[in-house]
């Protein structure tokens, strides 16, 4: 029985520092971190700019300008061009980058790859992510009020982490301004889905803050009997008290626990309210003397929206000759969401030499999805019996980041740059109450439901669980230039410390109702939850109830990592033709997870695994070199190569259970699996016209040693997965993008050239090879990498009026079908379809002060859909979105 705080509250600080301390133990070796660098000025940064603002020829020259001096390949989207295309978070800009994909509209694919292959920092620091069943913060928790540029940094360099897959995204949040200035939006939501009802229940879908009043929370007094008898059950009761507390006693002591649950859980519909929206920003600095200048700047912004979907599961069964719908499920829902940002940053210059820097972010995102489904079963299909399943998921995540970075220049110290950041940031994901029931429902022919009772045979479930992520990060760095004649070379080093630690748990308590549809009281179970559940009911012992503690050995973990990372690095410039950059990077990697038992013990899985097994310890150096030729004024050649790796995750190493939120899939970690080496190779070829349009294609090669997939197991029945190393993989592939106005269709100065089109196309491949062993039984041996697109293509097709008061984008955004998981058993893989992603923009600025905004999202009404043996396995239609936004500034 787990009952976090009171219960185990001592034993998980005390894992928690044993597992400090066993990480501690595995350091031999100084060393240095593993985070992506703030941007600092002055410093040579590989960006690479392609911002679109207002007119095409002044966004073009800053790209030129930007991308001609950077050694290696970075994308970066600033403030202005997500605010071209109307993209209200960071996620959902940053698939209009080459390359990326979105996923379930938070999650961000680079190259074609997985999650797993990204990574995340915020300002130059890593964040946790509040969301335990991922392995990179939820980019749609960041709104695009507060973020100044976001930089996907594509090639890995000495001063970047070791661990480098496909990309790493930089979220930058907005700095100290030129001048005062104060912006405010309020808009509004709908969306084609709105027409149907909204799913909701009594204190659902109403709570404005995104914040839980202790209503939905596991009672007290759950943890004091627990506390006090060791147990829930009546048998614990009795036994824990020694005989003092007779059987009858204990019963009535277990229903008043069950009564003091929240049950006014009975789901039903009402009218969905339009979603509103809107920020506040205000920022100034001042001179405080000639040499002193202060700065700051806030911005706070709030979202609420109902969003329905309906979707539907399949679980298949048999081979490629004998396909079987195994399971079936249509479901009808809504999602509740509040999201709520609020930011503060702070600066202080000195001169031109010195600069320091505060960001301090809060976001809360809250999820209450209400759901419906029919499910049916093998035995059930096309008969007139059914299941109807009631879901009620409700989840709080919360990140606090607080960061302080500075930037010096010391020309007294032969020109030397110093740069320094320190950052500590906390994520807790709190879903208080994730409750599930289900009846048993009949048909007529007429397809009306005839009957509806309880299934006292799947008992209700609760669920209360919390995870809490805290990391600390801090690093410096420094670079010293030499000039010899036209060339410069600069030695660059630095040094950096990552550390996390995380708690996870879940209690999962169940109403047993020993009461049958046949008994005399038994019409009571075809009433709605909160009337059968009555506190009545409980106290006259109506329903035979007991309240059980249904949790599990696989679900909590602790779990603690230390980095500690060094690099130097050699960047050379040849008379402004040749530049040449090379650097290693040491890290010393630390790790332990730790499952935990219901009683919060470490446990051992049964024997399966030594303590041992839960720790990591693995250092490695990790060299890099890129080289750039400027053919011509206008061109210029990339060539880049480096070593990175991929380390699992912690869930993915902790031997516990969870769920994916999108399919609902059960994963379990692996605490036998190895990190991936990868052998990087990037080749690239830039063009710039004199007019300001650009042109570049470029190629890259990964080799992956060990690569981690989420594999289906043979011995479980259901969707459940397990994480594995197959033996090899390699991906490769050519990306290409341009950008140009459409001047050239008519005279000079005509019509057309207030119009410029950009694009970018991604062509790859990947193969990874799985040998099946005593868990899993992969159809396919050979085959692509799991999230994998062999195409990602972009387009956008943009006006500006000649008077700038007008602006319209069209954006087109696909990727090819891609696989979401291995297929089993003869069975082939699960693939994701492409989903053809068509919004358009429109503004309209009558005065500098005021602006209107309006865009239309998934024109198509396009659907996620997953097909397995020609057979859709899962779809959700997220319906088209259309949001109107009023600006005002000063």
């Amino acid at each position: 029985m787990k009952t976090k705080p009171s219960f185990i509250a001592n034993k998980l600080s005390l894992a928690v520092v044993t597992a400090i301390s066993a990480a501690s133990l595995f350091t031999t070796l100084p060393a240095y971190s593993e985070e992506t660098p703030a941007v600092d000025p002055g410093e040579d940064f590989p960006i690479e700019v392609i911002a679109v603002t207002g007119r095409l020829r002044t966004s073009a020259s800053a790209a030129v300008e930007e991308r001609r001096e950077q050694p290696t390949v970075v994308d970066i989207m600033g403030a202005d061009q997500i605010s071209r295309t109307g993209d209200s978070d960071a996620a959902a800009a940053l698939r209009r980058v080459t390359g990326l994909t979105l996923k379930d509209g938070k999650f961000i694919y680079v190259r074609g790859l997985g999650e797993r292959y990204s990574s995340t920092s915020l300002n130059g620091a890593v964040v946790p992510s509040p969301d335990p069943t991922r392995n990179v913060v939820p980019l749609d928790m960041f709104p695009a009020s507060i973020i100044e540029s976001l930089s996907v940094q594509k090639a890995s360099t000495a001063s970047t982490p070791a661990a480098f897959g496909g990309g790493h995204v930089d979220i930058r949040t907005k700095s100290i301004p030129a001048d005062f200035f104060f912006k405010v939006s309020l808009g509004g939501r709908y969306n084609t889905n709105d027409s149907d009802d909204t799913f909701t229940y009594n204190g659902g879908g109403d709570d404005w803050m995104g914040q839980d009043d202790g209503t939905r929370s596991m009672p007290n007094s759950i943890n004091d009997v627990n506390n006090m008898y060791g147990g829930i059950s009546p048998i614990d009761i009795v036994t824990g008290s020694n005989g003092t507390i007779d059987f009858a006693k204990a019963q009535e002591i277990n229903r008043g626990l069950a009564s003091d649950m929240y049950r006014d859980m009975t789901v039903f519909t009402e009218s969905t309210d339009p979603g509103i929206r809107g920020n506040i920003a205000i920022g100034d600095r001042w001179d405080i003397t000639d040499d002193i200048i202060f700065g700051a700047m806030s911005a706070v912004s709030y979202k609420k929206q109902a969003e329905n979907y309906t979707k539907t599961e399949v679980e298949l069964a048999g081979d490629a000759d004998n396909v079987q719908i195994e399971n079936s499920k249509d479901v009808m829902g809504t999602d509740s969401i509040v999201q709520m940002s609020g930011m503060l940053n702070l600066g202080l210059e000195i001169g031109y030499d010195h600069k320091i820097q505060t960001f301090s972010t809060y976001l809360r995102d809250t999820s209450d999805d209400v759901s419906v489904a029919i499910e049916e079963t093998i035995d059930t299909i096309s008969e007139p019996n059914a299941l109807q399943v009631y879901d009620v998921a409700y989840e709080e995540r919360n990140l606090i980041s607080n960061q302080i970075q500075g930037n010096h220049f010391f020309e007294y110290l032969w020109d030397l740059e110093a740069n320094w950041m320190y950052s500590n940031a906390s994520s807790k994901r709190y879903a208080p109450n994730e409750l599930s029931y289900t009846y048993n429902v009949l048909f007529d022919d007429a397809n009306n439901m005839t009957s509806r009772n309880l299934n006292t045979q799947d008992a209700p479930k609760y669920v209360y669980s919390r995870l809490d992520d805290n990391t600390e990060n801090y690093k410096f760095d420094l670079t010293l230039p030499f000039e010899f004649g036209m060339n410069v070379l600069k030695i660059s080093g630095g040094y950096e410390y990552f550390e996390r630690t995380r708690e996870s748990y879940a209690t999962r308590l169940g109403f047993d109702v020993g009461l049958s549809p046949t008994d005399p009281n038994g019409d009571i179970l075809s009433t709605d939850f909160d009337n059968i559940f009555s506190d009545d009911n409980i106290a006259n012992d109506t329903l035979d109830l007991e309240l059980k503690d249904a949790s599990t050995d696989t679900e909590d973990y602790i779990a603690a990592e230390m980095i500690d990372a060094g690099f130097v690095n050699l960047d050379i410039d040849f008379d402004d033709v040749w530049r040449f950059v090379a650097g290693v990077r040491y890290e010393d990697f630390r790790r332990v997870t730790l499952p935990l038992t219901p009683d919060g013990e470490i446990s051992d899985e049964g024997g399966r695994y030594d303590m041992e097994d839960y720790a990591i310890a693995e250092d490695g150096w990790f060299p890099s070199m890129s080289l750039t030729w400027k053919s011509s004024d206008v061109s210029q050649w990339r060539f880049g190569a480096s070593k990175t790796l991929v380390r699992p995750d912690l869930r993915e190493v902790a031997p516990v259970r969870f769920q994916d939120p999108i399919t609902g899939f059960d994963f379990f970690g692996n605490p036998e699996l190895e990190s991936s080496d990868i052998y990087n190779l990037d080749l690239r070829w830039e063009y710039y016209s004199e007019d300001g349009a650009n042109l570049s294609v470029g190629g890259f090669y990964k080799d992956v040693d060990a690569p981690i997939e989420a594999i289906q197991r043979i011995s479980e029945a259901g969707r459940q997965l397990k994480f594995y190393n197959a033996e090899s993989g390699v991906i490769y592939g050519i990306e290409t993008e341009f950008l140009h106005d459409l001047g050239f269709i008519g005279t000079e100065g005509g019509f057309w050239e207030d119009f410029f089109v950009a694009g970018n196309l991604t062509l790859s491949d990947s193969e990874i090879e799985i040998l099946a062993n005593g868990e899993i039984d992969p159809t396919n041996n050979k085959r692509r990498m799991t999230g994998h697109s062999e195409w990602v293509a972009n387009m956008q097709f943009s006006y500006d009026s000649a008077n700038e008061s007008h602006s319209a984008t069209l954006v087109y955004n696909v990727f090819g079908e891609r696989i979401a998981y291995g297929g089993r058993g003869g069975l082939d893989d699960v693939y994701e379809q492409p989903f053809h992603s068509l919004d358009f923009t429109y503004s309209y600025l009558p005065t500098e002060s005021f602006g209107v905004k309006f865009k239309v999202k998934n024109i198509l009404g396009e659907t996620t859909e997953y097909d397995q043996q020609d057979v859709v396995v899962y779809a959700k239609e997220p319906g088209t979105e259309f949001t109107l936004q009023f600006d005002y500034q000063y």
